[in-house]
């Protein structure tokens, strides 16, 4: 009995041994848990952020980045889109203007000096140019034409285009008389003649005759007129004048050459039904200097009131 009780109690102090091994193993893992516990204040996880490569060149407008390009690139094309629609829309309302095939050529100003000087007055200078409006008191209008002035409402240009006149002549005198109706205004009125063996008007009315005014629309349909005249055929200055001097404007600007001179006779018949009503000018083209000479259409100016002037077609 004494030997069982003995190896009993040699047991007991193994088992206090494990049991103190287990609760040392339990708060250790229990201090390592609260140690590798995270505090309030620990990691957070930050927001994504996106990540990109941003790639620069140079160019000659200067640091230019990748993207940029197609950014203005697109810029402009809406630009010029915008452009183009406003472009259209003022098209829509432009005044007509010339075919390219009808269009003047562009002439030279010859300077001061370049005339001689007339028997009923010295012109001045060439303009060959577009003038710029003059209205005068009373809404008279002052225009010019190779230099010969004349003043007025009413203004009617009587113009050779005989075969004569081919070349720069013709074109000379278009450009010449489009520029003279930059001085009229939608007040003002303009006739234009031209003639050869016929005489050619400016209808603007379908056959009624009427004397347009300077508007605008009226001088752009003008110029279309005068665009499509050619020079042909021979010179019937008689018929042209008289039917002029009919529509009793207050100045009449007559071009032509000295070929074929009028006879007294209807030089004088012109001036009886003119009446001194209109001023009558006479532009008289010539290849060469002026002989000095007077010939029938010094007597046109002098006798209706007018100037005379002597253009040398071969300086045009």
């Amino acid at each position: 009995m004494n030997l069982v009780d003995s190896t009993a109690d040699s047991h007991k102090p193994a088992r206090a041994s494990w049991v103190v091994s287990v609760v040392l193993h339990v708060a250790f893992m229990l201090v390592l848990g609260w140690v590798i516990q995270p505090s309030s204040g620990g990691i957070t996880e930050e927001p994504a952020r996106q990540v990109a490569v941003v790639l620069k060149h140079m160019t000659t407008d200067g640091e230019m980045y990748e993207g940029e390009a197609d950014t203005q690139q697109t810029e402009k094309t809406l630009l010029n889109e915008v452009n183009d629609r406003e472009i259209a829309a003022a098209l829509a309302d432009a005044p007509v203007e010339l075919d390219p095939a009808e269009a003047l050529p562009e002439l030279p100003a010859i300077g001061p000096g370049s005339l001689p000087g007339s028997p009923v007055g010295d012109a001045g200078e060439l303009t060959n140019g577009a003038q710029q409006p003059r209205t005068l008191t009373g809404g008279r209008a002052r225009v010019n034409v190779y230099g010969v002035s004349g003043e007025g409402r009413k203004f009617v240009y009587v113009f050779d285009r005989s075969l004569s006149m081919s070349g720069r002549p013709l074109a000379s005198a278009k450009a010449e008389l489009l520029g003279s109706l930059t001085a009229l205004d939608r007040t003002h009125q303009f006739q234009i003649l031209f003639f050869n063996n016929n005489v050619h008007v400016f209808d603007f009315s379908g056959g009624q005759g009427r004397i347009p005014f300077a508007s605008d629309r009226t001088k752009d349909l003008a110029a279309r007129f005068v665009g499509g005249i050619t020079a042909d055929g021979g010179t019937d200055r008689y018929a042209a004048l008289m039917r002029a001097v009919s529509m009793r404007p207050d100045v009449i600007f007559f071009l032509s050459d000295a070929d074929d001179p009028m006879t007294p006779l209807e030089l004088d018949r012109l001036r009886r039904k003119n009446k001194e009503l209109s001023v009558i000018h006479a532009i008289e083209f010539g290849e060469g200097p002026f002989s000095g000479i007077e010939n029938f259409l010094h007597s046109i100016a002098r006798q209706n009131g007018g100037q005379w002037t002597y253009v040398d077609t071969s300086r045009l």
